[in-house]
């Protein structure tokens, strides 16, 4: 009986619905095909303004963006380049941050020997552990002396001399190495990751008010949407509202639980803000 009981159990966890009954999706849900490069060029003006924001932000939202254009999209819904910005201001921008970035990075290459002690002890040693394991099966990464591990290294790194009060935290390295495979270049690519953990509350921190600022919304989603399930929780006490089982998802925004085109899907969506203003 056990062991039936088991197996019971075990189907019960295996159980998925990989579609949603119309009734439980957005009316619009089916309405917009993934924004592509005629799309995306639609809504840039003769300067290279964005134009019809709100638009965009919405097809994005429900249809996702192309692969072949996330590199030139995602800057702007990570917020290194305004919508307003155009084509001459952006590559203004781009040489302007160039320069922060290359005095950010001289700055920890100058630092004291006491100082770079502390560093290595609080940050390096642990982002040097995480970053040869951060998607080496992603043929950007594959591969022994692979430049691009080194990149997003440093990128790592000098965000951490650059925002010291984060810091390093594992988890990081997953979260700008996707970045990294679409932007390419190394500058770009730390400050669409300064954007990231500025300006989207689809981001967490293992610290310890961050993480319970988004276990507080996702209580409140439950309770709203799965009273019976959040009733559950409570009945198991402090332990069961901890919700430790969703911890990963939010600190590395759903990218183990899903395979890297859709958890990378679930990425834009959030990034677009639609339907909720920007935060």
């Amino acid at each position: 009986r056990t062991q039936v009981a088991d197996e019971k159990t075990c189907m019960q966890f295996s159980i998925r619905r990989p579609k949603l009954p119309s009734s439980e999706t957005h009316p619009e849900e089916s309405m917009y095909r993934r924004l592509d490069v005629a799309a995306w060029l639609r809504h840039l003006n003769a300067l290279g303004q964005v134009e019809e924001e709100y638009k965009l932000r919405k097809a994005i939202f429900f249809g996702g963006i192309d692969v072949s254009i996330r590199g030139e999209v995602w800057p702007f819904l990570l917020r290194y380049y305004s919508h307003e910005s155009t084509s001459e201001e952006r590559e203004a921008l781009r040489m302007q941050k160039r320069k922060e970035y290359a005095e950010i990075q001289q700055k920890r290459l100058s630092m004291t020997p006491e100082e770079h002690r502390a560093f290595w002890r609080n940050v390096q040693f642990t982002v040097d552990k995480d970053v040869v394991r951060t998607d080496r099966s992603n043929q950007f990464f594959r591969g022994e002396g692979n430049p691009n591990v080194e990149s997003m290294r440093r990128i790592l790194l000098n965000y951490a001399v650059y925002n010291p009060a984060i810091g390093y935290s594992q988890g990081m390295s997953d979260l700008v190495a996707p970045i990294l495979a679409e932007v390419l270049d190394e500058s770009d690519t730390f400050w669409c990751f300064v954007g990231l953990m500025q300006n989207t509350i689809f981001v967490s921190s293992p610290r310890d008010e961050d993480m319970e600022k988004q276990l507080l919304y996702l209580r409140e989603l439950l309770r709203l949407t799965h009273l019976r399930f959040y009733q559950h929780l409570v009945s198991l006490g402090e332990d069961g509202l901890q919700m430790l089982f969703c911890h990963r998802w939010l600190l590395l925004c759903f990218k183990r639980e899903f395979p890297e085109a859709e958890a990378l899907r679930i990425w834009e969506a959030c990034w677009a803000h639609y339907q909720k203003g920007y935060v």
